[in-house]
């Protein structure tokens, strides 16, 4: 149910806040992937929209910062036309490292890329979960835990988004391969690449369904939907398109 009426000072507030929470909820949906790998003890960096981890001591490693010596010395997109005797160096460095450092196991490659949607949909039923014990107390009148709350258990947008992004990109672009964390781990798994993600988009639709229409108050549910919509899309455009790489100039090793 929705009652038409739009509240401007109200907007401004949610436009803001989804801006915020886009940001928070990218990083800490990250944190969930480097938080798995520090358990299996690999280096990891973060990057304002990605991680990549690193067998212990990898990153440090003389032969790979000789490698990156040649890296920023030639054009690394020009490989085939370096110098034979780079060539050489930089492959002999490279079979020196593929024997110091193994290949990553297949089971922590699984575990660490289902960490970034398990903190993301962790977050959402903690939000949900205080929204459950509070139910009393805002069913008389919301306070700012509650819109807290609201927006912790509104990470499952990020489900809706992923889902809706692939699927547009499959039906217009006839695009195949999804690099996504669901659509990952359905092929870790051996299902079909769309299984995991169906899952999580129902799950995320069904909480995203009921936080806005069945707990956010009537007066405000109009503005925060269009509001939402706006906040969202302009926080996904700041981040991705030029706030997270002017933060991130360099990826952060943790």
């Amino acid at each position: 149910m929705l009652k038409f009426n739009f509240l401007p000072k109200f907007s401004l507030i949610i436009v803001t806040s989804f801006i915020l929470f886009i940001i928070i909820g990218t990083l800490t949906h990250e944190f969930g992937h480097i938080a798995v790998a520090k358990y299996f003890g690999y280096d990891t960096t973060l990057d304002y929209g990605s991680i990549n981890y690193y067998r212990n001591g990898y990153l440090e490693d003389e032969n790979l910062k000789e490698i990156n010596q040649f890296v920023d010395k030639y054009d690394y997109n020009n490989y085939n036309n370096w110098p034979a005797e780079v060539k050489s160096k930089v492959e002999e460095l490279s079979l020196l490292l593929e024997k110091k450092y193994p290949p990553i196991k297949e089971s922590h490659t699984i575990l660490i890329t289902i960490g970034g949607p398990a903190q993301t949909l962790m977050t959402s039923c903690i939000g949900l979960l205080i929204l459950f014990v509070r139910r009393k107390k805002w069913k008389q009148a919301f306070e700012l835990i509650d819109w807290l709350a609201v927006f912790m258990a509104l990470f499952a947008l990020r489900e809706i988004f992923n889902f809706v992004s692939a699927s547009h990109s499959s039906l217009l672009y006839d695009k195949l391969n999804f690099y996504g964390d669901e659509f990952r781990i359905s092929r870790y798994l051996g299902f079909n690449d769309w299984i995991i993600p169906i899952i999580t988009v129902i799950i995320g639709f069904a909480i995203s369904c009921y936080v806005v229409f069945k707990i956010i108050p009537l007066k405000f549910r109009f503005t925060f939907i269009i509001s939402g919509l706006i906040g969202g899309i302009l926080g996904y455009s700041i981040w991705f398109g030029f706030l997270g790489a002017a933060f991130f100039n360099s990826k952060i090793g943790f």
